[in-house]
């Protein structure tokens, strides 16, 4: 796991080169997609969620992440469905694209192979091929920059933005050694407390990466929650808190004024209660660069805690357990 955070930049370079090789413009000429649906699980289904957070204020047509069995009722012919599953084998998302094909959507794919690739060469469906063969957690770069290809390819990511996808490489290349001292300096202000992580409402998807990173690779439990939204309901729960939590905030120059109002107060609360706060802050010029930087600062954070703990980053022996124990159950 190490050596693959390591190689996290290559992996985004490798990524822009398999966009850049592919070909250009909408793969299904004339459809105007008049909603997007991504779905996916876990380290494939966080991509979904980023893109729909970082397009809300942008696309022109609403683009939703699912991770579930079940897809939501408005999806039919003029429905956009990216099917993201880096091994082409995920039972949720496979139930999902069976639907979203039931129901006329048209559908494209991001995968490895598996399952999803059969059905892809089957049905004619447009598919970007990714490499397999590591743990899906950790390649998220191939993951989003598949699912922001297709949603470039109909016009729902500007060009703009779908550029910077060209500049993540050399950035975090650079950043390289700041971002794994910057979590060892976090790493040191958490002990063994209890973890909450809190942002902005547009950074939920890199809120949950972080939690899935530190889930799977730290074996640790965290929550995370976002503002505005828990001043209304988890602000309260603090009152049953103090010194047993420790709160990492990620802050952004986008977050919202208002927003960032609410965070201070709210961390002299946490504060006064016992609680420790770290301030997170990410590196670079641009929103795409800075998200990506705290991206790789959060996997070096996950690897940092199962180090310290003694304890295998890429073992996922309760994960597959249940898998397991599904396969003996006839779907």
């Amino acid at each position: 796991m190490r050596q693959l955070i390591t190689d996290f930049p290559a992996q985004t370079q490798a990524a822009w080169a398999l966009l850049q090789a592919a070909q250009p413009g909408s793969p299904l000429p004339g459809f105007q997609p008049a909603q997007a649906l991504v779905l996916g699980m876990g380290g494939s289904g966080i991509s979904g969620l980023v893109a729909s957070r970082m397009l809300a204020a942008t696309a022109p047509v609403p683009v939703v992440s699912s991770s579930d069995y079940a897809i939501p009722g408005w999806v039919g012919p003029q429905t956009l469905v990216v099917a993201c599953s880096y091994s082409g084998a995920t039972e949720e998302t496979l139930s999902a694209v069976r639907q979203a094909a039931d129901r006329g959507a048209r559908i494209v794919a991001v995968t490895s192979g598996g399952t999803l690739g059969a059905w892809a060469a089957e049905e004619a469906w447009p598919v970007l091929h990714i490499p397999g063969g590591q743990p899906p957690r950790s390649q998220f770069g191939f993951a989003f920059y598949g699912v922001m290809h297709w949603l470039h390819a109909f016009g729902l990511v500007p060009d703009a933005l779908y550029r910077e996808l060209g500049e993540v490489p050399g950035h975090l290349a650079y950043n390289q050694t700041s971002a794994e001292e910057r979590a060892q300096e976090i790493l040191e202000a958490m002990d063994d407390r209890n973890i909450l992580l809190y942002g902005d409402t547009a950074q939920e998807g890199l809120l949950i990466r972080w939690r899935q990173q530190i889930n799977e690779n730290g074996k640790r439990l965290c929550s995370h929650h976002v503002f505005p939204e828990m001043n209304h309901n988890e602000l309260v729960g603090w009152e049953g808190a103090g010194p047993d939590e420790v709160v990492l905030v990620l802050q952004f120059p986008e977050d919202h004024p208002r927003t960032r109002i609410r965070m201070e107060i709210c961390m002299d609360i946490f504060q006064e209660l016992g609680a420790d706060v770290v301030i997170i802050e990410p590196d670079g010029p641009s929103p795409m660069l800075r998200f990506f930087d705290l991206v790789h600062v959060g996997d070096w954070l996950s690897l940092l805690l199962a180090e310290g703990s003694g304890v295998d980053p890429v073992d996922i022996r309760n994960i597959d357990r249940l898998k397991d124990a599904l396969g003996q159950i006839p779907q």
